[in-house]
């Protein structure tokens, strides 16, 4: 077998490398390049820059998205207006003399009430949909509750699990909410939210609504927590309280306090 030519390999190497680089276009500004060398960033520059035009290019597929969106959503609107407003003959607008639809009010109010009744009970089907697919019951250690807006918001917290702690991730947060359906909860104030003691005490709760415990940012960012309607409580049992009392550590870790120990 014939013996390879190095300079034919390093040719060849020399070919393939070039190649590469030439399909790797720069296509950063040129002051960028020179403001990265001239502060010495060894370019650390170059990838904030990189990272900037990156999410820039997210923020704008995403604003084009929405935009596309809207475009579409208008436009069904308007051939819904176009559909109801206008009077129709054999399933045709029907145009005066000059050309132009004939508008009927009657039409319009009939045909807004038939999009809006069955709007109304879309929305029905999709909340029953929604609670009974995400109904939920647990056993809650209540740690405190508030009003947030009178006779129609209010939340309380608490632990799935005693003691409470951050290590064992066991806090939550719940929303009681005014529902006319799915559930019905007229009077939050009076069926759920009294029946909460301020603390220590262990609650039987039913509600509804998604939790993702490794996803927390997306209930408080979006202020969606899952929603409580009944609740029975308790006082503590002897064995919780001995959780709840003798499981944690008050005082903090490198605080070693006072000996109390009897001297011999």
């Amino acid at each position: 077998m014939p013996e390879r030519d190095p300079l034919v390999e390093r040719a060849r190497k020399l070919e393939a490398s070039t190649s590469v680089r030439a399909s790797e276009i720069d296509t950063r500004p040129a002051w960028v390049s020179g403001m990265d060398r001239s502060l010495k960033l060894k370019g650390g520059l170059l990838k904030i820059y990189d990272m900037s035009v990156f999410i820039l290019g997210k923020l704008a597929a995403v604003m084009l998205a929405v935009w596309g969106l809207a475009r579409t959503l208008f436009s069904l609107i308007a051939k819904a207006f176009h559909w109801a407003a206008y009077e129709r003959e054999d399933g045709k607008v029907t145009l005066q003399d000059n050309g132009k639809p004939i508008f009927s009010g009657k039409r319009f109010i009939i045909c807004s009430m038939g999009m809006g009744t069955s709007a109304w009970l879309l929305h029905i089907a999709l909340s029953a949909v929604y609670f009974y697919s995400t109904n939920f019951e647990e056993l809650v250690y209540t740690t405190g509750k508030q009003e947030i807006e009178a006779g129609e918001l209010y939340q309380f917290t608490g632990c799935t699990s005693l003691p409470c702690s951050t290590v064992l991730n066991n806090g939550k947060f719940y929303q009681i909410a005014e529902s006319w359906y799915f559930p019905y909860l007229v009077y939050p104030e009076e069926n759920v939210f009294a029946n909460i003691p301020q603390q220590d005490a262990a609650c039987f709760v039913k509600g509804y609504g998604l939790y993702f415990r490794r996803l927390k940012f997306i209930h408080r960012r979006a202020q969606w927590y899952q929603n409580v309607y009944s609740v029975a409580c308790r006082p503590y049992t002897d064995e919780e309280k001995a959780k709840a009392v003798n499981s944690g550590q008050v005082r903090p870790v490198n605080d070693q306090g006072p000996d109390y120990s009897e001297k011999e």
